[in-house]
């Protein structure tokens, strides 16, 4: 019988080898576990350690998603194993993930301890097992236990208006919210968004990026998924895995405008080419689908967010890195990705963002880069190819 499950969260806890040496010692234990990623943040340091056997990518669910996914699976019991920027940033994890699967379902039966490895402590914010957690702490007996506190709302609305306190943060760190960078903090601490209507108007402690905000769809900030950060993996791998493709399923063309169903259409479909909208969306989907050994044709225009270690200023040449084989990175005048994206999408995916290749696809591709570069014209200012 499975007596734990294992909530895994970002890159820093795999990429540093604790995920990996703590999966060995329950197992040495002979503790019965499955273990499963929350979020898509870690799923390429999955990648790049081998851990794909371990522990589960395959599915695109955030944390408390993860806890709800374990309970009807009769695993009651629950580790998240997090590295966070300091220990108090990890606790503030914690205790969003524990309160946003409280608001979820119910807390009945759930035992809920998390091993912070930024600072070797274990916080049991709920236990209904204690005979298990004596053994976890055995197994773990060099964390130093600190004392759960209880999980408080970080959410209010008043006089129509929704706020969101966003702690553990760093001034020059990016606000993130669902995938796009919406602006930046200014001071240490916390940050508190704003929205009204469905739309964030106010960053107190941050500043707003207006024209990324537009990227934004109405939005509760109660549910949307808020990070910040100077980068979205803190930690370097110690190689950059490789992932074969699945064959035999329908070979396509893919237009993406943010990374969040990135892994999902990659499981879905046998993807040749991503066409990608933005300086960021760029970048990112570059780092990831080189292990797939799938090419994208990026739009972008200078003004990248840094997001990604070693983009920098988002000059065209330091796309190379990032890059497929095969791939091209078109860059056009100021404030022109967002417009050029919509005619490609309008005129080559018609409206969707999804079409299929029929017939050889490297030639299917190259008729698809010239027909972009087309649609681009004098909007163009540069092209990098790979």
């Amino acid at each position: 019988m499975v007596r734990v499950g294992l909530l895994i969260h970002g890159p820093e806890v795999i990429d540093e080898g604790e995920a990996g040496e703590a999966i060995q010692r329950l197992r040495a234990a002979g503790l019965e576990f499955v273990a499963a990623l929350g979020g898509i943040t870690g799923k390429t340091a999955v990648i790049d350690a081998n851990l794909q056997q371990e522990i589960d990518i395959s599915k695109d669910l955030r944390p408390s998603e993860v806890i709800m996914d374990f309970i009807k699976r009769g695993i009651e019991f629950v580790i998240l194993m997090n590295h966070g920027k300091t220990e108090d940033s990890g606790l503030l994890l914690g205790e969003g993930i524990l309160r946003n699967y409280i608001a979820m379902g119910s807390d009945e039966n759930l035992s809920f301890v998390q091993l912070e490895f930024c600072s070797r402590v274990i916080i049991p914010w709920i236990l209904k097992d204690d005979d298990l957690y004596r053994e976890i702490r055995a197994i773990f007996n060099e964390f130093r236990e600190r004392a759960a506190r209880e999980p408080i709302s970080h959410y209010r609305r008043d006089a129509g208006f929704e706020y969101r306190v966003i702690g553990g943060v760093h001034a020059g760190e990016k606000i993130v919210v669902n995938g796009i960078v919406i602006g930046t903090t200014t001071r240490d601490g916390s940050v508190t968004l704003v929205a009204k209507d469905g739309k964030i108007v106010d960053a107190i402690g941050g500043r707003l990026i207006e024209h990324n905000l537009v990227k934004l769809p109405p939005l509760s900030l109660e549910k949307v998924m808020v990070k910040t950060g100077r980068v979205i993996r803190r930690t370097s791998p110690k190689y950059i895995g490789n992932v074969r493709k699945k064959e035999g399923r329908r070979r396509v063309a893919c237009l993406f405008y943010t990374v969040e169903h990135l892994f999902p259409k990659i499981e879905e479909v046998d993807m040749d080419v991503a066409v990608t909208i933005g300086d960021d969306t760029t970048s990112i989907a570059g780092d990831i689908l080189k292990r797939f050994g799938v090419c994208i044709i990026g739009i972008t225009d200078g003004d990248a967010d840094g997001l990604i270690e070693g983009i920098g200023d988002g000059a065209l040449h330091r796309y190379a890195k990032f890059l497929p084989a095969g791939s091209m990175v078109i860059r056009l005048k100021p404030e022109r990705d967002d417009i050029v994206g919509e005619r490609i999408k309008e005129e080559i995916f018609g409206g969707r963002e999804e079409i299929e290749l029929e017939g050889e696809i490297e030639e299917q591709i190259e008729k698809l880069k010239q027909r972009i570069l087309a649609i681009a014209g004098d909007d163009i200012i540069g092209v990098l190819s790979s």
